[in-house]
């Protein structure tokens, strides 16, 4: 899907969809973490279900045809105390998003347990893959603390949406 700005200017966010990313985000919920630019395209290849075939799936805003806001997801078998990047643990604060979560200068991640009893298990899919990683970058995102209220807000409607959609039967977040 491609956007451009109504004015093609570089000094405004150009025009975003109402719904990215499977759905788990609009385009204003996510705007103020984006650079400027003439034209938008969102590119999301996978369906958003990390406990099928593939244990992985991303979604990606091009503006100008670089990577500015990346929303990716991956199943785990470890939960809270996961291995978080660097950045993470040195520079980011927790937030409440999932079991354990924190948001740093331009990203924002969070593991959460999600039951499905209902899943055959197998080799492919033992029963300690269980877990859920999600993770948020806004590449070029200001670096301020408004910035990061956004990511936080962002992150706890990802979770979210990510509960209801895997079909976690514990449930959204209150």
């Amino acid at each position: 899907m491609v956007l451009s700005a109504c004015s093609e200017s570089k000094n405004s966010v150009p025009s975003l969809p109402k719904s990215m990313c499977w759905g788990a985000f609009t385009g204003n919920s996510t705007a103020s973490l984006l650079p400027h630019g003439g034209k938008a395209e969102l590119v999301n290849k996978r369906p958003f279900d990390v406990f099928g075939a593939n244990p992985v799936t991303y979604c990606t805003l091009y503006i100008d045809g670089d990577a500015r806001f990346v929303a990716w997801a991956e199943r785990r078998r470890s939960g809270k105390g996961t291995e978080w990047n660097g950045w993470a643990l040195h520079r980011g604060t927790r937030i409440a998003a999932g079991d354990e979560g924190f948001v740093w200068n331009g990203g924002a991640g969070s593991v959460f347990l999600c039951e499905r009893p209902d899943l055959p298990r197998n080799l492919a899919l033992p029963k300690s893959a269980k877990y859920v990683e999600l993770e948020l970058t806004a590449n070029r995102a200001p670096e301020t603390a408004e910035s990061r209220k956004t990511l936080t807000t962002v992150m706890q409607q990802y979770v979210d949406f990510a509960k209801r959609e895997l079909k976690c039967a514990n449930g959204t977040a209150p």
